[in-house]
């Protein structure tokens, strides 16, 4: 599995994580890759997982990152990147089609099953269920049980 370091200093202090959370949003937002973007409205992820399975590593699991309003002292965010350059209503479009590349389930198990026996995470969830009024992402299209039928 590739780890790309490219360490964003948008986030808080140590942590202690028990939840994995998982996220979607575009590769591309205005004209700005994904870490661009996120560092511009200050938030932040541990990692982004890039259409082509590689991963980019934005903070130390150990850090806190600007993920999820209201869990993110105690958990870890994965950002799987919607191929292409969208807006909010297209990327909201998208994610309820099968939008996740092979490549990404496969390194996203990898990674998660890696982080829940590290860590002992006993909890996995997806960004919509932390905030179903505000958030809707990963999306229907993202195979939910199939990915949690394959962590350990």
């Amino acid at each position: 599995m590739n780890v790309i370091k490219r360490y964003s200093g948008i986030g808080g202090g140590i942590q202690t994580p028990d939840t994995l959370v998982i996220h979607a949003m575009s590769e591309y937002i205005n004209g700005m890759y994904a870490d661009e973007f996120l560092s511009s409205v200050g938030l932040s992820a541990h990692f982004l997982l890039k259409p082509n399975g590689e991963f980019i590593k934005l903070r130390k699991t150990t850090e806190v990152a600007w993920h999820a309003k209201g869990f993110n002292t105690n958990s870890i965010g994965i950002e799987v990147l919607v191929e292409g350059s969208h807006t909010y209503d297209t990327f909201l479009e998208k994610i309820k089609t099968d939008w996740v590349k092979p490549e990404q389930y496969k390194a996203l198990i990898e990674m998660s099953n890696g982080i829940i026996e590290h860590y002992d995470i006993e909890k996995v969830v997806r960004h919509s269920d932390l905030s179903p009024e505000r958030k809707k992402d990963p999306g229907d299209g993202f195979k939910w049980q199939y990915f949690k039928d394959q962590l350990i």
